[in-house]
């Protein structure tokens, strides 16, 4: 679970000096990734190198403007990187076909599959080192853009992250329990973040 948000945005904070400022990053990334779960032949976009960009935005500033830029960041890298994912699972496919073969053992399958774990893990590396090289150049085209307050910044990352909350929610059940066992949680996660502040 390394690729997911959650994980990979503290990681690269705390390889930044600032796994705090990651874990805010991976956290809202999460949020408004969790409808698209990497199952099966769903189109997804790529979590992973979208929360090392977003930390990597993130970290250098803080505040609430920041982080909703470096989200902005992280989603547009993400759905980039998805179109390396969809090319990939080609790839992928022609790695492990079959046709024609006299005896499939499982020593080939082994090593097929190592091949395509390889292959992701490269294609990931290339949308994460191409999203960090961007970034001052980002940074160059954001400086003449309007600044929004933080109080501003604060209410749009709130509204997206309710928005995606309550299609989360749909997407995985629709019953009254779930969103009974949702309201608990969020009202436990509030008191514990209160609490921790």
């Amino acid at each position: 679970m390394i690729s997911r948000p959650i994980v990979a945005g503290p990681v690269a904070g705390l390889l930044l000096g600032d796994p705090e400022a990651g874990f805010w990053a991976g956290a809202v990334l999460e949020v408004l990734s969790l409808r698209q779960l990497p199952v099966g032949a769903s189109r997804y976009w790529d979590t992973g190198p979208a929360a090392v960009a977003a930390t990597a935005v993130f970290v250098p500033t803080g505040g609430p403007l920041a982080l909703l830029v470096a989200v902005g960041f992280g989603v547009m890298v993400g759905w980039l990187g998805s179109w390396s994912v969809h090319l990939t699972r080609h790839l992928n496919a022609r790695l492990v076909a079959t046709e024609g073969r006299v005896a499939v053992t499982p020593m080939w399958l082994t090593v097929r599959h190592l091949a395509a774990m390889a292959v992701d893990l490269l294609r990931a590396a290339i949308i994460t080192f191409l999203a960090v090289w961007a970034l001052p150049r980002t940074a160059v085209g954001m400086a003449g853009l309007p600044r929004l307050g933080d109080a501003v910044a604060t209410l749009i990352l709130l509204v997206s992250a309710s928005l995606m909350l309550g299609v989360d929610v749909r997407t995985m059940a629709r019953d009254r329990q779930t969103w009974a066992a949702f309201g608990v949680g969020a009202v436990l996660t509030a008191i514990l973040v209160l609490w921790l502040r």
